[in-house]
């Protein structure tokens, strides 16, 4: 009584530290302190539409590095993504940041919002169907991680300087002279959101990780057919999908630089890689989930059964037919799935494997094309 007492209580205070947005990414508190801003400025009373603010943010920074670059007089030396003729140096540096900073910028907003999904699944699902302190106590020091925005800036600060003057080493040596401070500063900059959005990531990772050993109350007869188990199963394949667009969307930009055409199509396996990795993690949590479900009835009926055998009336035709009824529950319970997967969740698989491949065919879509040409 004490137990479920405390387990009760422990989901009811989630629940409310939930409800309240006393648990918020990095992303959030920056999103929320610049909305205040603009409306600050603005006088503007209801908040901005997220998509205006993602946007705006953009065009800030995408000036301010534009602004460096142009008062250093650097426009020749940045290496850019356009190597099209006919487009000035400025154009394409510009074209460029643009790209680049509109890119990371969504990648980050998308990831932390849906993850803000999740903890309203948590909220109002799977809180209620958690069914141990310890599975709480996981999830609470999972939600203390990933709202610690303090340790989220700093890894994304100091990894960010670290790899950007890195980088940027890296392009001096190869072009044999200095960049410029503009680039250095972009690149700085592009990485601190490049790893703000691989810390948020790596939060994903340690979910799925730690979401083997929850325990929850699912359809006893057959825990793959839960509705929870549907919704989880959604929920955590967007994450593929986010990282599927990523694969694509650098597929596609290293074709200009010459990039894909190096590596050619073992690229797209490099970046196969981690939507697999993705993959696995993911049914395998669920499966776990599935497996502890279907085995603790199987337990309980055994149970039952054993209680019958060694009963004084075990040969009288009720306690046999009693166990032969649980002896048949027990062989359809055991027959059900152990695992999430079904046609659905295949082809969403194979579907965030095509992105990739589909970046790679029209970044040589010159190759391709000259493969179907008619030769005369």
């Amino acid at each position: 009584m004490t137990t479920d007492t405390a387990l009760i209580e422990k989901r009811e205070e989630l629940k409310r530290r939930l409800t309240t947005g006393e648990y918020k990414t990095l992303v959030d508190i920056f999103l929320e302190w610049f909305d205040r801003l603009l409306r600050k400025i603005t006088r503007r009373s209801k908040p901005f539409p997220l998509w205006l603010i993602a946007a705006l943010l953009s065009i800030i920074i995408n000036f301010i590095s534009f602004m460096l670059i142009y008062v250093a007089g650097d426009f020749t030396k940045v290496p850019t993504v356009m190597n099209f003729t006919g487009l000035g140096a400025e154009l394409r540096v510009l074209i460029s940041l643009v790209f680049a900073n509109v890119f990371i910028i969504t990648m980050l907003m998308l990831i932390s919002q849906h993850i803000g999904i999740i903890l309203v699944l948590w909220r109002d699902e799977m809180l209620d169907a958690t069914d141990s302190l310890e599975s709480l106590d996981k999830f609470e020091d999972w939600l203390k991680k990933t709202s610690n925005w303090r340790l989220h800036l700093l890894i994304a600060i100091i990894f960010g300087l670290i790899n950007g003057l890195y980088s940027t080493s890296i392009t001096n040596n190869i072009s044999g002279e200095f960049t410029g401070y503009g680039y250095t500063f972009s690149n700085i900059i592009m990485n601190v959101f490049t790893f703000a959005f691989i810390y948020l990531f790596l939060m994903v990772i340690l979910l799925l990780a730690r979401l083997r050993g929850y325990d929850l109350k699912l359809y006893s007869s057959d825990p793959s057919s839960s509705e929870l188990i549907y919704h989880l199963s959604k929920e955590l394949g967007f994450f593929i999908y986010i990282v599927a667009a990523y694969a694509a969307i650098t597929t596609l930009a290293s074709a200009p630089i010459g990039i894909l055409q190096t590596l050619g199509f073992v690229l797209v396996l490099i970046l196969w890689f981690p939507i697999i990795v993705m993959f696995i993690l993911n049914q395998a949590s669920l499966s776990s989930i599935i497996r502890r479900v279907k085995w603790k009835t199987l337990n309980e009926v055994q149970a039952k059964i054993e209680k019958l055998r060694a009963s004084k009336n075990f040969g009288s035709p009720k306690t046999m037919d009693a166990i032969n009824r649980l002896m048949d529950y027990h062989d359809r319970v055991k027959a059900t799935r152990d695992s999430a997967l079904d046609f659905r969740t295949y082809l969403s698989f194979i579907n965030s494997l095509l992105l990739p491949l589909l970046a790679f065919l029209l970044g040589n879509l010159d190759l391709v094309l000259s493969l179907f040409a008619r030769k005369p």
